[in-house]
């Protein structure tokens, strides 16, 4: 296999690419990865696309599922890209996003010489992009599997992290990686299992034996006797808002540090920003039912505090009607004091909204099926629930979307019965 640092410099011409289709015949390889664009889903994608390359005669080109604007929603992944990147000479600029091309020409091109697509991190195409859908090849995900593209090759483990699975690829065909990518791949690892935490209950054993396989490839800054301590000291650089470059870190508890920090980093987004930020949307049931769900690392109560319940309802409202949705689900979750001068503790929040589409039986049965199901114990956050949305606090703190999407399809589907 060529090195990480030569499949890089291949990055950049593949915007070029993909908007001058005529002039090409040969058949051609997308690695996509999921709508959320989240830190493992793109480190996915980018590290299986360099996976499948000796394979493929030209080079499969990695997807940033979202738009290249929306990357400054995202400081974590703009950091550590940024930084691993650069060590190969490039940069994010030479990415391709998600509308940097027509999909819909892709589409074309393929039915004429050839389409494979690899989804990674997740195992259907998006409500969006079900065009996609005959051409998909191959599948590495670590959720439920939606038993869609029955005609896929497909690896779906529910690890903590997708980026273990192809960390697990990587190791069995080629036996190491440079340090770059080891960095690219541990980093997203530790940020979906909490940096490993007992605790958390998101780490399997297939996550600690990768983790345990990348971390001596990197290559950490001075001091680094014992990368893996969770008891180092944190560099003063952590503390910095403008942090440049993650050469200085000298274990995983520091990169871990650092990049939490940053993704925890939105209570400066307006509430749609927040809303957007990491969302994903399916359609689910016969009939169909058009489902969203948000993903927010700011708790409720902060939340509420900085905006208001009733405008934080009437931005859920109003995105309700933007993306045409028949539920919504947003997701709070983070950390917050218990009290006057109490301890921070993580913790886990729901709100629920309907479309106008939705009447009121239907809106008590999904309601009544979310509360009955034991993956999320969810109790009332306020003592009057009002109309409009609902507001839970969910205690089982461990069940994150991959847990919530599943509960949420099982009870629409249920209304049909």
């Amino acid at each position: 296999m060529k090195g990480f640092g030569l499949f890089v410099k291949t990055l950049a011409a593949n915007t070029a690419r993909l908007n001058s289709l005529d002039a090409h015949t040969g058949r051609l390889t997308l690695v996509l990865g999921n709508e959320s664009a989240d830190l493992d889903s793109m480190v996915s994608s980018l590290a299986l696309a360099y996976a499948l390359s000796p394979t493929i005669s030209a080079p499969p080109i990695p997807i940033i599922n979202t738009n290249r604007s929306d990357m400054t929603l995202r400081p974590e992944s703009t950091l550590l890209l940024r930084t691993t990147l650069q060590a190969n000479d490039s940069g994010i600029d030479a990415l391709t996003f998600i509308d940097d091309f027509d999909v819909t020409r892709v589409v074309s091109y393929g039915h004429k010489h050839g389409l494979d697509v690899w989804l990674v991190d997740h195992n259907a195409p998006a409500s969006r992009q079900t065009e996609l859908e005959p051409f998909v090849r191959g599948i590495v995900d670590h959720h439920v599997d939606e038993n869609r593209c029955p005609q896929a090759e497909r690896q779906i483990e529910l690890v903590g992290s997708c980026a273990t699975l192809v960390a697990e690829r990587l190791r069995n065909t080629l036996g190491s990686v440079e340090p770059e990518l080891a960095k690219m791949l541990v980093a997203p690892i530790l940020i979906d299992t909490s940096e490993l935490s007992s605790t958390a209950r998101r780490a399997t054993d297939k996550d600690i034996e990768m983790v345990s396989w990348l971390v001596p490839q990197v290559e950490w800054a001075w001091p680094s006797a014992n990368p893996v301590s969770t008891d180092s000291a944190v560099a003063d650089q952590e503390s910095s808002d403008e942090v440049e470059s993650l050469d200085h870190v000298s274990s995983t508890h520091e990169l871990y540090k650092i990049l939490d920090k940053l993704k925890g980093k939105v209570s400066h987004l307006s509430a749609r920003d927040l809303l957007r930020k990491d969302y994903k949307q399916w359609t689910v049931g016969s009939p169909a039912w058009t489902v969203g769900i948000s993903s927010i690392s700011y708790r409720l109560q902060k939340w509420i505090k900085r905006d208001s319940r009733k405008q934080i309802k009437k931005a859920v409202e109003k995105w309700v009607d933007e993306q045409k949705l028949d539920v919504a689900l947003v997701m709070t979750h983070g950390k917050a004091k218990q009290g006057k001068g109490g301890v921070k503790v993580y913790g886990r929040d729901l709100i629920v909204a309907f479309g106008q589409s939705v009447n009121e039986e239907q809106q008590r049965r999904v309601l009544d099926g979310l509360q009955r199901s034991e993956l999320l114990g969810l109790g009332p956050f306020f003592e009057d629930q009002d109309t409009g949305p609902v507001f839970f606090n969910q205690t089982r703190t461990e069940s994150s979307r991959k847990q919530v999407f599943p509960a949420i399809k099982a009870v629409i589907e249920s209304l049909s019965i």
